[in-house]
């Protein structure tokens, strides 16, 4: 069961250029490819870095934790044996990761869905913050960005992974039980505990899922600026690189909250719809730490150094 057609999360959420397949790049890879290897690394960071954003909350934690499950993706490629797809694979090892990851300052500040709608309800202002129009607009998407992302960290990370596998990347129970080492029958559950919860923060709020709710992302700017969790000069998510750049996030986003209006779509669909419009990249940097970590597996150009020969395995 999953809110996205099965199949579609290789369609959604890997960014690349037309050519072999993840699965195809990942074969060569494991037979000493370097080439593969570098391009297999390339294009799934940003699908994986923004599995870890969504999780985490923060730019700067998801970089940290992207980091650590893509040198994992690479030491341990060669226990891959393509029993499901590569994506999914490489999935299971990044949302393993995560669970275990030390919870940081972002996520621990988000103390549950009641608190989190109190804090929303507390902040709602009677009218738009007044600025210029170009800022209004990129505050705005801050606030939106930050509030959904809030809405996930409500969640238990259990369910949080749920959710994120379920709805967001589209991964069938079949095929998000064994990441999560429970039952399909019991991923249904959490994932049905997860927009439950969703729900109770969205429904009779949200103004993005439903214009009949109170709440504006224009209206919460001045409170988020007195409180202190929004900073006219440094908006992170607002302005973060996308893959895809803005136009296409924002037709799809207009297209989500449409169908949205008409009820063509569950409120905690919807959200999971806006996490996929936001479709951002991977810092450039990361790419860069980590081939300075394993510079064995992954020579820059001009380095032949590279592994010993092809065939060259991984230690798991």
């Amino acid at each position: 069961m999953s809110a996205v057609p099965a199949g579609a999360v290789h369609a959604h959420d890997v960014d690349g250029p037309a050519g072999p397949s993840l699965d195809d790049l990942a074969a060569a890879a494991t037979r000493g490819d370097d080439a593969a290897l570098a391009e297999l690394v390339r294009q799934v960071q940003h699908p994986l870095y923004r599995l870890a954003l969504r999780f985490l909350g923060d730019p700067h934690d998801a970089q940290d934790a992207t980091q650590e499950i893509l040198a994992r993706v690479v030491t341990r490629l060669s226990t891959f044996e393509g029993r499901s797809a590569f994506m999914t694979w490489a999935y299971a090892v990044a949302t393993r990761h995560l669970l275990r990851a030390r919870r940081r300052a972002v996520e621990a500040s988000v103390r549950g869905p009641v608190p989190f709608g109190t804090l929303l309800d507390a902040g709602l202002d009677d009218r738009d913050f007044t600025a210029e129009e170009a800022e209004y607009r990129q505050l705005c998407e801050e606030v939106r960005i930050s509030c959904t992302y809030g809405m996930l960290l409500c969640l238990g990370r259990d369910q949080r992974a749920a959710y994120l596998l379920g709805d967001v990347i589209g991964l069938t129970d079949a095929e998000a039980a064994p990441i999560l080492d429970v039952t399909p029958a019991a991923f249904r559950q959490r994932l049905a505990r997860a927009r439950r919860t969703l729900r109770a923060v969205i429904d009779n709020r949200c103004g993005l899922v439903d214009p009949a709710n109170p709440c504006r992302c224009g209206r919460q700017i001045r409170s988020g600026i007195e409180v202190g969790y929004l900073d006219r000069a440094r908006l992170p998510l607002s302005t973060h690189a996308r893959t895809s750049g803005d136009g296409p996030a924002r037709a799809r986003l207009d297209a989500v909250l449409a169908a949205r209006a008409a009820d063509q779509i569950d409120t905690a669909v919807a959200i999971g719809e806006l996490y996929r419009a936001d479709r951002f990249a991977a810092p450039p940097q990361l790419w860069e730490h980590l081939r300075t970590r394993l510079p064995d597996l992954l020579p820059g150009p001009g380095d032949v150094s590279g592994r010993a020969g092809a065939g060259a395995t991984r230690a798991p």
